[in-house]
């Protein structure tokens, strides 16, 4: 009878529920002008670099899609252009480029730094501040990261 009793413990046990994430907020969120400072967030920043750099990233859905860009990045008005974004529950995770992207199908000219340099962005929004970080590689090589501490712009009333 033990092995039985066991058995069934150990049956009950598969049945529980895993624990739930929590629901993806809706892409809307994150829409918008949202302006703030970007820091640098490695252990030895680049000497003369400024402690925080104002920034504003602008986010657009348009057809469930999340584009916008980032401006400026690494010292150049052109920004930094979401190519990819989702939402993971109160995150908003991206890819971007440097510069503008190239249109689909582009014939390739000269090649240029930017065309190495891949940035990863994650934010995580608490209503109307929206704290990310940015990883930004060179190749496949890890080169650069940022902190950001964002707010969401206001209209004047």
């Amino acid at each position: 009878m033990p092995k039985a009793l066991l058995v069934l413990a150990l049956l009950g046990g598969l049945g529980q529920a895993a624990p739930s994430l929590p629901p993806n907020l809706p892409a809307a969120r994150f829409a918008g002008v949202w302006v703030g400072t970007q820091a640098w967030d490695i252990a030895n920043p680049p000497p003369g670099a400024r402690a925080d750099q104002p920034v504003t990233l602008t986010l657009q859905v348009t057809d469930g899609r999340i584009t916008g860009a980032l401006k400026p990045f690494l010292g150049g008005e052109e920004g930094a252009a979401l190519v990819d974004a989702t939402v993971a529950g109160d995150e908003l995770r991206a890819t971007a480029v440097v510069g503008t992207p190239r249109p689909a199908g582009a014939r390739r000219g000269a090649a240029n730094w930017k065309e190495g340099v891949a940035v990863d962005f994650t934010f995580k929004n608490d209503g109307v501040n929206l704290r990310g970080r940015a990883e930004v590689s060179l190749g496949e090589v890890p080169w650069l990261a940022f902190r950001y501490d964002l707010s969401k712009k206001r209209s004047r009333y």
